[in-house]
C-alpha cells in the first residue's frame, strides 16, 4: 500500500530543505571576501619569502667582500 501511496503523489522538495544564502552563509560576496583575503593572505606569504631570500644574499654577499678584503689585504 506504501508504494502505491508513493507513486500517486508526484515528489516535491519540502520549503525546509531548499537552502538560502542566509542559512549557509556563502553568499557570493561572502565568498568573494573570503577569496580576496585568503589571495592577500598568499601573496603577503610569497613576499616575505622573496623578502627573506634578499636579506640571506646580502648578508653572504657581505661576508664574502669581507673575506676578500681580509685576505687579498685590500
Amino acid at each position: 500500500m506504501t508504494e502505491n501511496n508513493l507513486e500517486e503523489k508526484p515528489l516535491r522538495r519540502s520549503k525546509k530543505t531548499v537552502e538560502t544564502a542566509e542559512d549557509t552563509g556563502f553568499s557570493r560576496t561572502k565568498t568573494r571576501q573570503k577569496q580576496k583575503l585568503e589571495s592577500q593572505a598568499e601573496k603577503t606569504k610569497q613576499l616575505a619569502r622573496k623578502l627573506n631570500y634578499a636579506i640571506i644574499g646580502l648578508i653572504v654577499a657581505i661576508i664574502l667582500v669581507f673575506l676578500f678584503m681580509r685576505f687579498v689585504n685590500f
